[in-house]
């Protein structure tokens, strides 16, 4: 059975189980609207904005508020290590529990923190909603962000190509932010 295949089922699986506990009344068994929040940093210090994760029946949404980035298009990931030191290197790897290949164009399917490509303005604003639909916030779960080791947002100078590995030959870590749960 294929990597996207499986997580198909997984999502497929985890939605009808968040979909039952809310029709039978019982709550969510997905943690349904948990928030989150990852402040994004530069290199060098500098206050890039905010994401805040929602999580849905869907998937974790994102809500990107970002500001100071280079115009155009830029590599986004969900990273698998908590941290964000130096050139960002701490951070890990793109998040991947399940040993994928990197890239939504590669054949063998994505890795679970792969991410589309957002557009910062010409001011490098950037304020956009996506939807990441094989993470979760709720910590019993393969998939949750709130791991041992935490998770991180990496922003690329450039686009990812969504095929090249390991990160699609988007450049260097602009910014990066640690993923925290909200108190």
């Amino acid at each position: 059975m294929s990597v996207i295949t499986m997580r198909a089922l997984a999502l497929t699986g985890r939605t009808c189980v968040a979909l039952f506990a809310l029709v039978l009344g019982g709550g969510s068994a997905v943690g349904l609207g948990e928030k989150a929040f990852s402040d994004m940093k530069g290199r060098d210090g500098r206050d890039h904005g905010q994401i805040k994760l929602i999580e849905t029946t869907s998937g974790v949404l994102l809500r990107l508020q970002l500001k100071g980035l280079p115009p155009g298009a830029h590599g986004f990931h969900i990273h698998e290590t908590g941290r964000c030191e130096g050139d960002f290197s701490s951070a890990g790897g793109i998040y991947n529990p399940h040993g994928a290949k990197h890239g939504f164009l590669n054949d063998e399917g994505s890795m679970v923190g792969d991410l589309p490509n957002f557009f910062a303005a010409a001011a490098g604003e950037v304020e956009t909603e996506l939807l990441s639909p094989f993470v979760t916030l709720s910590r019993d779960q393969q998939e949750t962000l709130f791991d041992a080791d935490g998770s991180a947002f990496i922003i690329h100078e450039r686009a990812d190509d969504h095929r090249t590995e390991p990160e699609g030959n988007a450049g260097a870590r602009i910014a990066c932010g640690v993923i925290t749960a909200r108190k």
